[in-house]
């Protein structure tokens, strides 16, 4: 089979993190399946080699055509024997290529002791970050070949990759950008669920046992591909390419074009070139002095911590309208999580440093979640936890605004768009903020349940917080509130 371009540049890279896709048939599961090859036959082959190609779950991985298929056929070629016990492959010389799952976060410790030296991740965006991290922190090698990951994946602008690739994606129309395509760039997480930290070079550091310096950052680069980079599958069935041009906008998008700006549920509200430099760092947030700030509160009652990926999402936004100026800066957290997490991450928020909740600042939750669900909790919060500074401000008689708006939705959000027009905005370069950000980007603008749509939503509560405070007092003082 023929190689395309992408293809070729994946199996050449030296970074430690090769991403590649983007758009479906761009023939990202084979070149995925060519790579560990290297290290199985040939004269480089290495007995002691142990490879694992990872599915999100097992009928991914087993259904008719899938990945087992595609690699059995494959494999058998070289004269590679498929052992279902250890769902591994064995080649001639002794090495070893395993392919695996993992649907849960429990599933993790099946792996606690595993080594590979080589990695591969079919479908990334399918798993949490976290998975990617840890299934990373398990790749150590004694065969002395050093240790990669390769990852394939379509575009989905809800992952965390989405925010994990932006170097190399265009921010106004989500394409690729060309020039940068197998660039490699450096990088080092915080935390399995953390921001990547990014370097335009390698890092290093001290090791106190080896007594050298040794690589402290991960090599990572993207390269993009889409049907058009796949010439043998364009001709072996010329209708694919037909069938791809008959989804939704948004898919089409997605699988034909590799738009990494496309939600998989959207159309797009807002034109992108509304969102080119809206990005600020976090010491750029005004000092209390010199702005009007505003907290809210979107909070979703479902799911754990990352869990549900396709669940709402609670918004804890703060916003720092200048006092001097139109410029509105914008800090949010977005994540998936129940009420008692919700209530604890909103105590953070307001004790970050770069906008601590003060005496003289709003804060509001909608109406109906604070009176059946919130109140209580927070109040108790605050007793329990005197050092934050939310706790401060609720026994220095700060309150907390039931917001009570009775437009749909929809129309709320809309309220936003004078504010983009007029580029007011400024968005805190962190992942929370970005994730606001990126529900902005894919907004449509219809109603439905089930929608992306918490932190604008969020947003837009914040910014009208003294119009809620003025209407919450007019129904104290008619005795409604």
């Amino acid at each position: 089979m023929r190689l395309s371009d992408p293809q070729y540049r994946l199996l050449q890279s030296d970074a430690d993190w090769v991403i590649y896709g983007g758009a479906a048939g761009s023939g990202k599961t084979h070149v995925l399946s060519i790579d560990p090859l290297r290290h199985c036959q040939g004269p480089h082959a290495n007995k002691l080699f142990r490879g694992a190609i990872f599915r999100r779950t097992y009928p991914m991985l087993t259904k008719p055509g899938a990945l087992l298929d595609h690699c059995r056929d494959f494999y058998s070629t070289m004269g590679a024997k498929w052992n279902w016990t250890r769902k591994e492959f064995e080649f001639p010389v002794g090495a070893k290529l395993a392919l695996n799952t993992c649907q849960f976060e429990a599933n993790l410790q099946d792996y606690q002791g595993s080594q590979f030296d080589w990695l591969g991740i079919d479908e990334i965006t399918q798993f949490p970050q976290k998975f990617v991290t840890y299934l990373w922190g398990r790749c150590r090698s004694k065969s002395g070949i050093r240790p990669v990951l390769r990852g394939t994946c379509n575009p989905d602008a809800d992952s965390w990759l989405a925010r994990f690739l932006s170097w190399w994606i265009d921010q106004s129309t989500g394409y690729p950008i060309p020039e940068r395509s197998g660039v490699i760039r450096h990088f080092r997480f915080g935390d399995g669920d953390g921001p990547a930290e990014w370097f335009d070079e390698p890092q290093y550091r001290w090791h106190p046992v080896l007594k050298k310096e040794v690589t402290w950052s991960n090599s990572c680069t993207f390269i993009g591909a889409t049907l058009s980079d796949n010439t043998h599958l364009e001709e072996s069935d010329p209708n694919y390419r037909n069938r791809l041009e008959q989804m939704s906008e948004s898919e089409r998008e997605r699988y034909l074009n590799g738009c990494w700006l496309a939600s998989s549920q959207t159309g797009m509200e807002w034109p992108r070139e509304l969102f080119l430099d809206v990005l600020c760092q976090p010491d750029q947030f005004p000092a209390p002095e010199d702005c009007v700030r505003s907290f809210s509160l979107d909070g979703s009652k479902g799911g754990k911590r990352g869990k549900q990926r396709n669940g709402d999402y609670s918004a804890l936004v703060c916003v720092g309208q200048l006092k001097k100026g139109n410029e509105k800066f914008v800090h949010a957290d977005l994540d998936r999580r129940p009420p008692k997490q919700i209530v604890e991450d909103l105590f953070q928020f307001c004790d970050d440093p770069m906008h601590r909740i003060k005496r003289g600042d709003l804060i509001g939750v909608e109406s109906l979640q604070f009176q059946s669900l919130f109140r209580d909790m927070i109040m108790a919060y605050g007793i329990a936890n005197p050092q934050f500074a939310l706790s401060e401000y609720l026994r220095n008689g700060g309150e907390i605004i039931p917001v009570e708006d009775t437009l749909p939705k929809e129309v709320r959000i809309r309220r936003l768009d004078p504010f983009l027009q007029d580029r007011q905005f400024r968005f805190i370069d962190d992942w929370g903020t970005n994730l606001l950000l990126n529900q902005m980007k894919t907004w449509d603008g219809l109603p439905g349940v089930g929608k992306h749509d918490d932190g604008p939503d969020a947003l837009d509560m914040a910014c009208q917080m003294p119009r809620h405070l003025f209407e919450w007092k007019k129904r104290q003082s008619e005795g409604k509130a």
